[in-house]
Formats: structure tokens, sequence, C-alpha cells
């Protein structure tokens, strides 16, 4: 894996074209000479750090393994528990927004401009799927974002409007298509290299273009003002395998494969280095043992002391979750923590439960519910290994009407175990399950709904955060409903 293969000239660069206000001078142009040309770099150096860099924030960091996680109950923090009780620091939420926009994006950007000047519309593609993920990423955690205006100082767009999320919901969906039609598979001259996601398979990018954009539809589909026809664009995804196709198997798992290597390794492994503040919550460990589901066995590992599975309660004062025992708690599993555990985007479980939802709601096209349903389980067990006991499908099979819904949520939820970003989401669009907040928590008894934008928004482009807030009908906390949970 090629890693992080970005100059320090272009960072600050970049983050000047996205913060800088009216603080620029004149020097700016003389900074930015001939930063995009291909005589001077190709899209495939910025590629690796471009995946990379993004799939190491949604997995790893505060964002990834406390945020996500934790506010999904997956795991809790058995030592320095304030962020378990809501305390958030401006460092957390800061940090997502600035590495998502000023590292990722911006490689982004620079690829699809590098497409363009070599005339390789496969990288334009490329780089339009992967600038729609993030982009999903940072309304799902922040709500209304800079989109149609982000990263465009080099443009002269330094203050950037933010678009609502509905409409970024509906804009990333358009652009997957058009992106997943441009795709050239049969033309060598537009190979890609530098793709440490698919090794340059340009089908599978096709997949991931048409899987993701299953996932934003998800997110619209209870809204009534949603500004596209949901039902109508699934059923043009899932109607068309051949032009459309998404991923068929769990083969298909759209996940970064890290190395066993200084640079390139699994995130949450470079934390596990230094650091023991994790174990499972004690809202998964139950609901898994009351299941009697062999995926505990992965998901967590047995105290060193001994005994059964153990969690820990979310949100516990540091010197409770201390008493209970390092040694006497359950870590998160070793397939996590490996330096070569995947980061992982989408996996065919997720798919199926989605296609579970649409024919749950409707959606002729999706299939059977039922059948979905236990597809979608049954993936998730082989995603590592295991075969999903028959007796185990048999006895959680779907049911009529709203108690089936909470069971395809439930099961997604269990599934989405290492996608904490993701499992958060799907709690706040859903309400399921049913998580209880911790008894001490700082966010006035709510489970976080969206993180706050950080302070330079406020500072350096006040006017459009304001407007954004005041669109959103709340204040910048993290109790602000976002679109599609309202």
């Amino acid at each position: 894996m090629k890693n992080k293969i970005y100059s320090f000239r272009s960072k600050i660069i970049l983050a000047a074209t996205f913060f800088c206000a009216s603080a620029c001078t004149g020097d700016f142009d003389d900074l930015n000479t001939n930063p995009n040309s291909a005589s001077s770099a190709t899209a495939d150096l910025f590629l690796p750090h471009g995946i990379q860099s993004a799939v190491d924030i949604q997995s790893g960091g505060a964002l990834g393994m406390d945020i996500g996680e934790g506010f999904s109950q997956h795991w809790a923090r058995i030592q320095y528990t304030d962020i378990d009780q809501y305390t958030v620091s401006s460092d957390v939420y800061t940090a997502g927004w600035q590495g998502l926009y000023i590292e990722s994006l911006a490689d982004y950007n620079r690829i699809y401009k590098l497409g363009q000047e070599s005339g390789n519309t496969n990288y334009q593609a490329v780089a339009v799927i992967l600038r729609s993920w993030v982009f999903s990423l940072l309304t799902d955690i922040y709500g209304d974002i800079p989109y149609k205006d982000a990263v465009k100082g080099l443009d002269g767009i330094l203050l950037p409007t933010y678009d609502t999320q509905k409409d970024v919901y509906a804009g990333l969906v358009a652009e997957l298509k058009t992106a997943g039609e441009s795709i050239n598979t049969s033309n060598t001259t537009l190979a890609i290299s530098g793709d440490i996601l698919f090794n340059n398979d340009m089908n599978k990018w096709k997949k991931f273009a048409n899987t993701l954009s299953l996932r934003l539809l998800s997110r619209m589909i209870d809204k009534a003002d949603a500004p596209v026809n949901v039902k109508t664009e699934i059923t043009r995804i899932l109607s068309d395998p051949a032009k459309y196709p998404v991923i068929t198997a769990v083969a298909d798992n759209i996940q970064l494969n890290y190395l066993d290597a200084t640079n390139n390794q699994n995130p949450v492994n470079v934390n596990r280095k230094t650091r023991d503040d994790h174990r499972v919550s004690a809202t998964l460990v139950d609901k898994l043992a009351a299941l009697n589901d062999a995926r505990l066995a992965i998901y967590a590992n047995l105290p060193a002391d001994g005994g059964t599975y153990k969690g820990v309660p979310n949100g516990l004062a540091s010197s409770d979750a201390n008493a209970l025992g390092l040694t006497k708690t359950s870590k998160v599993g070793n397939y996590f923590v490996a330096p070569t555990a995947p980061g992982v985007i989408m996996t065919y479980a997720e798919l199926m439960f989605l296609k579970s939802e649409f024919a749950y709601k409707g959606v002729t096209i999706a299939g059977d519910a039922a059948a979905n349903y236990a597809a979608a389980i049954t993936a998730s067990f082989a995603q590592y290994k295991l075969a999903a006991p028959t007796d185990y499908v048999a006895a959680n099979a779907l049911k009529a009407g709203a108690d089936g819904f909470t069971q395809i949520m439930e099961q997604k939820w269990i599934a989405l175990y290492g996608q904490g970003l993701e499992a958060w989401t799907e709690y706040r669009r859903t309400g399921i399950p049913a998580l209880s907040v911790p008894k001490l928590n700082t966010n006035q008894n709510v489970l976080p709904t969206r993180m706050p934008y950080p302070g330079s928004e406020e500072s350096l482009n006040f006017a459009n955060f304001s407007a954004s807030l005041t669109k959103q009908g709340g204040k910048n906390d993290m109790k602000l409903k976002l679109w599609f949970a309202k």
C-alpha cells in the first residue's frame, strides 16, 4: 500500500483554500503556483492517501471509536469515560471536519482535475465516487454542510454556502449515477493505478457507486419532502444489474485491507499499542448473549481473568468503570484490533438489510423482505467465516408488521459492529434498537443526534454557518435532529 503520498506544501495550500476568508492576501497566488498540473503530479499519487485518510477517520480516532462505536453502544469506555458521557471536546469534531475536507476531499478534487487534464474518465469517476462517500459521512455526522461550494478556494469560493441534508443526498445519488455510467471497463488506455481499495478493478467501483446509492436512498425513503422519487431510484438500480451492478457476495465487501507495516496498519491497532480505554458495551454483550449469538466470540474477548463475556455499561463514572477491572471485562475482539483488520465501508450484509427494508416498505423490485433478512444474517456470519446456525436463523425469523421492522434494524445494528458511524446513523434514523442514555450524561438525557460544527466555521464563515443553523431550526449542539430523523 502506498501510504499518504502527499506534500506538506499541498496541505498548507488546501487548508488555505477551504478556510481562508478575508485574511487572504495577494501572496496566495504565488503560493498556489500550478499545484494540479500533470507535469508535477499524477492522479495515482493522490489516490492512496485519499482513500486511506478517509477510511482512517471513519474507522479510527475518537470519531470512529468513541462517537461511532461508543454512541451506537457497540463499545464503552473503561478509562477516561467523559466522552462516553457525551462530553465531547472540540478537537474530536474539528478533526473529523478538517480531515475529511482538507485531506480527503481535496485529494479527490485533485484526482478529478488530473483525470480531466489527462482525458481519463475513469479517474474522474473514482474521484466522484469517493467524494460522494465522504460527503455522505460529513452530512451524516454534522447535518447541512458545504457541498456544491466546498473545497473551491482555487476557484475563488472562500466562503462556501451550506446545502441542506436532503439536497446533499439527492445530489450524491445523481453524481453516483453519472459516475457509475461513465466508467469504461474495456478501454485499456483508461486504466487506473494507485487504487488500494479495489486494486484498479473498475467493475468494483461501479458496484461501490450503486451500493452506496442504495444506502443514501434509505436515508430518504421515509421523507415526504425528499427531492427525488426514492422508490423509482431504488427500482432503477435493482432492476438493471447489468447497467447498475451492486455487490453480490461477502467477497464483494467494500473495505480497505490494511497491511502490517508502519503507517499502513488499522488505526484501531495503532491505538491499542499505547491505549487500553475501550471494552465491548454491555448493551451489545447482553443482547448477543440473550440470543446465543456465535458472533459474540468474534466481537469480544473473554476476560483475561476468565469467566464469561462481560461488557461495560456506557457512561459510567471513571471510578466505577475502573472498578469493574481491566482484566475482568471483555476487550474488543482480536479480529477488530489486528493490524490487518479491514476498514469496512459497506458489506453485503448491509446491502441485504437495505433490500429487506425496501421490500418491507413496498419496493417490489427489492424482493421478499423475509428472504433478504435471512440472507443478511447469513452474510454477517459469513463475513467472519462462520456458518449461521439454521436454528438461529429460524428462531429469529422475520415477524409480520412493525415487529418485523424492529427485527431488521436490530439485526442490522448487530451486523454493523465495526462500522460504528453507520450504526449510530441508523439508530438516529430509525430509533432502533432502543438504546438507553447513560445515567451520567452531559447532553440533557439525549443520545447525541449529531456533532457540532467546528469553531472555525463560526469564526471564518459566520454568515453561512448561522444561516444553516437557522434553517435546521436549532443550535450548534448535539441535540439538533438531522433531516433524516425528523
